[in-house]
């Protein structure tokens, strides 16, 4: 999702010392939470030294509930990572192929043929990044989805705020990252499987990591659950979760914790419980017409002091994930926040890892 930067108010700035000391890795999450005023965060590094989780702050500012590990918040495009591998689980199982045209799959859909670049587009360019479609995730669908911030937008009225827009490539020819390629891939399992996204996922990814925490989208009502908080135009705090709570097509629509979301890192890149090794690498390879590119096929590639690391980072309005996998060091780290992060993904993985590390 886009990513948007926003400091919250000093009225927080008394939350880290409010933080229980929890391992090596705690300090370094009291100085991110105070430099950045964040409402409430969560950190996990698990690896040779142990499991090692510290927290900070509040999961709901208004009934001032404490952020635990057993938190369940909206992750944003760390998501995509979750679509994409059960995408590749097609490819492995022979149900299509990455140079499959994607076309075929939602001809039906109305209005369709005004999504610029749609009837030449690969299952392979969409989670790469590499359609050259049009973002549907603009400023129009902001507008009228805080307007209706109930609203569950499906794939069809999702694709339908890109149709007629101005392609951003040819496809093939360029990286964009683009929310519209990973609606498509969740429609794509809809089709296949028969069933919706959320049945897919579940069924492929869920259940057999034992992620018994983690949903696609979430409500109100449900218990244990991070609310997500912005600054407005007037520049007061604002709580945003419908924008994560509402999300239910592929581009980033999980709701879990730190500990499930660590599962499925290590199922998918240690254990090969999802995917087989070679499959693994060939997400996490950079196209060969750009090997300078930190992107694979919907896995993120990022050179660290410890080796590459895999994963995916996310960030909306609101909510901020880091999560990533270090193969060298078997090092595990995952990030949560519900307030808006103005540190990069990269500058958090290294300062995480260094006091797991205690370097």
């Amino acid at each position: 999702m886009h990513f948007f930067k926003y400091l919250f108010a000093a009225a927080f700035s008394g939350i880290a010392s409010e933080i229980v000391l929890a391992g090596p890795i705690q300090p370094m999450l009291d100085q991110l939470v105070k430099a950045e005023k964040l409402p409430g965060a969560v950190l996990l590094v698990s690896g040779p030294k142990g499991h090692q989780v510290a927290v900070g702050g509040f999961s709901n500012l208004k009934t001032r509930e404490r952020m635990t590990e057993q938190t369940r918040i909206y992750i944003a495009s760390s998501g995509k990572l979750v679509t994409a591998a059960a995408a590749m689980q097609l490819v492995q199982e022979g149900r299509v192929k990455l140079s499959d045209p994607v076309y075929p799959w939602f001809s039906r859909v109305a209005g369709i043929d005004k999504l610029r670049n749609i009837k030449a587009v690969t299952i392979e360019q969409l989670l790469a990044h590499r359609s050259g479609l049009a973002e549907y995730y603009n400023d129009d669908f902001e507008s009228n989805a805080a307007k209706i911030p109930d609203k569950r937008w499906g794939v069809a009225e999702s694709l339908s705020y890109a149709f007629g827009m101005k392609a951003q490539s040819k496809p093939g020819q360029e990286f964009n990252y683009t929310n519209t390629n990973y609606v498509l891939l969740g429609g794509l399992l809809e089709q296949v499987d028969g069933t919706t996204y959320a049945k897919s996922v579940q069924r492929r990814i869920f259940d057999p990591v034992g992620m018994s925490n983690t949903t696609i989208g979430a409500t109100k009502a449900s218990s244990g659950i991070a609310h997500g908080y912005s600054r407005d135009d007037a520049d007061k705090l604002k709580d945003v979760s419908f924008a994560g709570w509402n999300a239910v097509t592929g581009d980033g629509a999980v709701v879990t914790t730190v500990s499930d979301y660590e599962a499925f890192l290590k199922a998918m890149f240690r254990d090969a419980k999802l995917l087989t090794v070679k499959t693994v690498a060939r997400m996490c390879r950079p196209a060969t017409n750009d090997p300078a590119s930190d992107y694979g096929l919907g896995c993120a590639i990022e050179d660290t002091r410890w080796g590459v690391a895999w994963g995916h980072n996310g960030s909306i309005s609101g909510f901020n994930s880091v999560t990533w996998y270090i193969p060298k060091i078997d090092v595990t780290l995952v990030f949560f926040t519900n307030g808006d992060l103005d540190s990069e993904g990269a500058d958090v993985l290294e300062q995480a890892v260094k006091a797991y590390l205690k370097e």
